[in-house]
């Protein structure tokens, strides 16, 4: 679909949403390409109400592939659940689960002018990390804090056991995508340790995913992975991310700082690392599925683009368990 008739049939669609507001005007459609998977655009929209303009800077999200209308109510209803719960995500004004519109399940969103969190101290002195980090981890600790029941009648949202979140995410995929981590799962299933009350976890935490507006107000974006869960799952996560692609030396001062805000120690984290080096593989594997021959040429730059980013995760999952998966390296040097 090309920029105009997507403005055209988003006029359309305001037009009937928007009670009282008629004559959208939509311009400036941007698609922004993020991801694997991701399809979003950014727009302008304007309308007159009571004889004046009214200008919007919008984000719309659209959700493709499987089970994509309940992907598209899922992070529709947990923003806005986010949002009167006092969290700071981006206000969602519009959800179409049907995909009447374009074809495609979408939310309409709050577009955020500034700078990603990570983008903001990327050229700033050593200070200027750590403010950003602190940042970053008192967002984070808050998340972690909010009361999970308040979301558990969000559609989509799942609520998990560790075991379960496991078996689901890494023991499913395993079986079907990649039998040679079968020693990675034995490492797994003998060092289970208890787990900790529940919390909402948004399952890829980073700076790229806190946009910070010109006031310096952040907002938490890109909810589609969350889940109810064992919160060190999600920090492990985290601390995987910035440790392979920004180094180790973020490790340690991101521990530190969410144990002081939590007031807290984490137990048992070096084995969440280890669940969160597996999550990565097996997301890889699963995305390349049959062959990297069948997949998007962007796709397939995007993984060539980040392979020294999964040799550090193979790196590290061999530095915690011992273990050296050949079909890994080989896979990886396949693309």
């Amino acid at each position: 679909m090309n920029a105009q008739d997507l403005s055209t049939r988003l006029e359309e669609y305001l037009d009937a949403q928007d009670c009282g507001r008629t004559h959208h005007v939509v311009s400036d459609v941007s698609e922004i390409n993020v991801g694997w998977e991701t399809e979003i655009f950014t727009f302008k929209s304007s309308t007159h109400v009571d004889g004046f303009l009214v200008e919007a800077d919008l984000v719309l999200r659209v959700f493709p592939g499987e089970r994509a209308s309940m992907k598209a109510s899922k992070e529709y209803y947990l923003m806005k659940k986010l949002h009167e719960a006092g969290y700071p995500v981006p206000p969602v004004n519009h959800l179409d689960a049907a995909g009447v519109c374009i074809g495609k399940p979408f939310i309409v969103m709050k577009r955020v002018l500034g700078k990603t969190l990570d983008g903001s101290y990327q050229s700033d002195s050593p200070e200027g990390l750590r403010e950003g980090l602190s940042k970053l981890v008192g967002l984070f600790v808050g998340l972690h804090m909010l009361d999970s029941s308040l979301f558990v009648d969000v559609p989509g949202l799942s609520s998990y056991s560790l075991a379960q979140w496991y078996s689901d995410y890494i023991k499913h995929w395993k079986d079907e995508y990649a039998p040679w981590m079968t020693p990675v799962i034995d490492w797994i299933d003998g060092n289970m340790p208890c787990e900790a009350s529940p919390s909402l976890c948004h399952m890829d935490f980073h700076g790229m995913n806190i946009m910070m507006d010109e006031a310096g107000q952040p907002y938490v974006i890109d909810w589609g992975g969350s889940v109810i869960c064992d919160y060190r799952l999600d920090l492990a996560w985290t601390l995987l991310l910035y440790s392979t692609f920004g180094g180790s030396m973020f490790r340690a001062p991101l521990i530190e700082s969410y144990e002081g805000l939590s007031g807290e120690k984490i137990d048992d984290l070096e084995f969440f690392e280890v669940l969160a080096a597996a999550r990565r593989i097996i997301d890889l594997v699963k995305t390349v599925g049959g062959g990297s021959a069948g997949l998007r040429s962007d796709v397939v730059r995007l993984m060539r683009d980040q392979r020294a980013h999964f040799i550090k995760v193979h790196d590290f999952l061999e530095e915690r368990t011992g273990i050296r998966l050949v079909e890994f390296d080989e896979l990886l040097a396949s693309f």
